[in-house]
């Protein structure tokens, strides 16, 4: 997991997926409690959350794993941070 700081200060942490001269691919990993959602959920259904489409990763206990996929322009980052995991 990375911590990415846009130069407009925002930062975004998620899975770098694909990075280039000009481009970098992130994957936003989201945790939604269960109880969000009334119907049956399949892993790989698109949900719309807080006006973001999402796509179901996984259903763990007590709660839906969610990603998206965003492109920001490498002019756009600051600094990049790898994250330590737990």
């Amino acid at each position: 997991m990375y911590m990415i700081e846009l130069q407009n200060g925002q930062r975004i942490t998620g899975e770098i997926v694909k990075m280039d001269k000009k481009m970098l691919k992130v994957k936003v990993i989201a945790l939604a409690p269960i109880t969000l959602f009334s119907n049956t959920l399949r892993i790989g259904d698109k949900v719309k959350l807080d006006g973001e489409e999402f796509v179901i990763e996984d259903v763990v206990e007590g709660g839906v794993k969610l990603s998206k996929l965003i492109f920001i322009e490498r002019k756009n980052v600051k600094a990049i941070k790898k994250l330590e995991s737990i």
